[in-house]
């Protein structure tokens, strides 16, 4: 699954995404403006921001958070829900968040 959230009406996203359960699955979240609050049942806590990456492995279990800002009313980004092959839906859950610093650009020549 494959979801593209892009709104410039606060209305859109301002009420967030409270308290919720996942379960086999992995979601991989890159926002490109405004940002999003993270907050876990394994304590995890985090803000991601426009050009970076929230990557959650549910496996046997997480209950989360994500509470979204705008910046200027403005917030978006793509969430991709990943379904784990059936060897790891009961791994241990886990998070991590990469920063901008940490991901590669690569300039190309046109």
């Amino acid at each position: 699954l494959l979801d593209d959230f892009r709104s410039h009406d606060p209305e859109d996203y301002i009420a967030g995404f409270p308290w919720h359960p996942h379960r086999g699955i992995e979601t991989v979240t890159y926002m490109l403006e405004g940002t999003v609050e993270h907050g876990d049942s394994m304590g995890n806590k985090g803000v991601i921001r426009p050009g970076e990456v929230q990557w959650m492995t549910a496996g046997s279990g997480i209950i989360h958070q994500e509470m979204p800002k705008g910046i200027n009313g403005h917030m978006g980004g793509f969430q991709l829900w990943v379904n784990l092959p059936s060897t790891h839906k009961m791994m241990e859950p886990r998070y991590r968040e990469v920063k901008n610093e940490q991901i590669p650009e690569v300039l190309t020549d046109k």
